[in-house]
């Protein structure tokens, strides 16, 4: 159950924030799990964080020995736009938000699935953005993004989203 405060910063709000993040690193994995790239240019797989990591070792400890596609998860802090292309799923940080259009436009055509947790920014290009609605985790496609990027979501995941964007 989560509980998100606008305000403040007590231990219990930031025990929430990283419930909310250690169940939205369960997510970026199964985003991962439910898309096609359409090549394989790497032996493993590049999970990046742009910007202020929210998940901590969170993350870390999700993907230590999963894989992706048959691939090793390998996950890269990286704090510049230039090294993105490298990563097959981005994932934006709310503290990094105001790179957006920059990160849109040097992915444009890359095979790389964006992923957020900001409001309004699958309408600004991301792929996949999540939010906290009624204490549970939901998210939204950008469809028409996806498909520019050479990525194909799994209809078993486009079920789940609230909205779809075509």
């Amino acid at each position: 159950m989560f509980y998100i405060a606008s305000i403040g910063f007590t231990a219990d709000v930031q025990a929430d924030e990283a419930a909310e993040y250690m169940l939205k690193a369960a997510f970026l994995y199964n985003f991962a799990i439910f898309t096609t790239w359409p090549d394989r240019t790497t032996d493993n797989f590049n999970l990046c964080i742009y910007g202020k990591d929210p998940f901590n070792q969170d993350l870390d400890s999700l993907m230590r020995k999963k894989h992706i596609n048959d691939r090793k998860v390998i996950i890269h802090r990286i704090n510049t736009i230039d090294r993105l292309s490298q990563c097959q799923l981005v994932f934006i940080s709310r503290a990094a938000i105001g790179d957006l259009a920059d990160i849109i436009d040097d992915l444009k055509d890359k095979p790389v699935l964006t992923v957020a947790d900001s409001p309004g920014v699958s309408q600004q290009g991301v792929v996949l953005n999540m939010n906290v609605k009624d204490d549970k985790i939901t998210f939204e496609a950008n469809l028409t993004m996806a498909r520019k990027a050479g990525l194909s979501l799994s209809s078993q995941l486009l079920r789940l989203a609230t909205k779809v964007q075509q």
